[in-house]
């Protein structure tokens, strides 16, 4: 509150800049070691992962904006691949002592979402004649599980005790990242080559930043092993 007061209302855009700026760049951050720095990096990894495919899928399923058949069709199916590809090697692994432990965690942090998704899942697959309304509220519950899910991977994989996972090497780090920012600018080229309106085009701008975003991160982390 003290930076915002004192650049003022006609500072704020820089200050979102630098604020965002920052974000993409967790390598750089004080850090009391590498370890640490990488558990950031993969925890950047994931929120990036998880903002890609929930914006190409939302474009895809709730508008009109590429044809409908992309959504099934093999270079989107590879692009998701490889971005989960990508996600998988980035992520940390627990290690053999804390796997119980932190099962646990996941289950009990993700069991709302998950319920929500099942119950969308048994609606829709009664094939029920219910009204508009009650039609939009299950779409809006099923993305909303979706997103729950997303935040509740991304929350772990930040905060867990570092003494209970194995932090991605920086060799496997780098590839994670290199597969998933692949992954994503497959995946934005499609949807910005095959949109017809402003809003296909936007979602491939944005998930192609994105891509680009986590290129930057590993160029970061590069930097600061080898000062």
């Amino acid at each position: 509150m003290g930076e915002v007061e004192r650049v003022g209302w006609r500072g704020m855009p820089q200050l979102v800049w630098a604020v965002a700026g920052m974000w993409l760049h967790p390598a750089i951050w004080p850090a009391d070691s590498m370890v640490e720095r990488r558990r950031r990096v993969a925890a950047l990894g994931v929120v990036v992962t998880a903002a890609g495919w929930l914006t190409a899928h939302a474009v895809l399923e709730l508008t009109g904006a590429v044809p409908r058949g992309l959504a099934h069709s093999w270079r989107l199916t590879a692009c998701d691949t490889l971005t989960f590809l990508g996600f998988l090697l980035a992520l940390p692994v627990p290690r053999l002592r804390s796997v119980v432990r932190l099962a646990v965690l996941a289950v009990r942090r993700i069991a709302l979402p998950v319920g929500i998704g099942a119950a969308v899942v048994f609606v829709v697959h009664r094939d029920l004649a219910v009204p508009a309304l009650v039609k939009l509220a299950v779409v809006a519950a099923w993305w909303l599980a979706l997103m729950m899910v997303a935040g509740q991977v991304i929350r772990t994989v930040a905060d867990v005790d570092l003494a209970a996972v194995a932090v991605p090497s920086p060799r496997r780090l780098r590839l994670g990242l290199w597969t998933t920012a692949a992954g994503l600018a497959g995946s934005g080229l499609t949807l910005l080559t095959a949109s017809g309106n402003l809003t296909g085009v936007l979602a491939g701008a944005t998930i192609l930043t994105l891509a680009a975003a986590v290129n930057g991160t590993v160029h970061d982390l590069t930097e600061v092993r080898t000062t």
